[in-house]
């Protein structure tokens, strides 16, 4: 019986989930809103967020609306609605994203050095 046979290391990196569903229950200008989809962000969805630290030195309630923004934009829904989640669910939203957007590379970060 060769060894091999019975050992196998799995080598590979962890691979990230592709979407989040979230249930929530929060109701915006009479209709309710019961799930909120994430998945990774388009530029599109990372510029609008980002422009909520358009600013030279971004304070912590810049970056929480920036959060707010982020998850509302990937989730489709208006940002009332995610204003209404709790804090765990504002963070179990926000780690997912964060995750997903720490495996992309930051401006310069591959540059090569001469």
């Amino acid at each position: 019986m060769d060894i091999m046979d019975n050992e196998f290391v799995d080598v590979s990196e962890p691979e990230l989930p592709g979407t989040l569903d979230m249930e929530i229950d929060v109701t915006f200008q009479k209709k309710r809103f019961t799930n909120l989809h994430l998945e990774e962000p388009t530029g599109k969805q990372l510029e609008k967020a980002e422009l909520e630290l358009n600013v030279r030195d971004p304070t912590a309630y810049m970056f929480r609306r920036y959060q707010i923004a982020l998850i509302a934009a990937v989730a489709k829904v208006p940002r009332e609605v995610v204003l209404e989640l709790r804090n765990s669910q504002l963070k179990e939203a926000f780690d997912f994203l964060s995750a997903i957007l720490k495996d992309t590379p930051e401006d310069g970060e591959n540059s090569s050095q001469t």
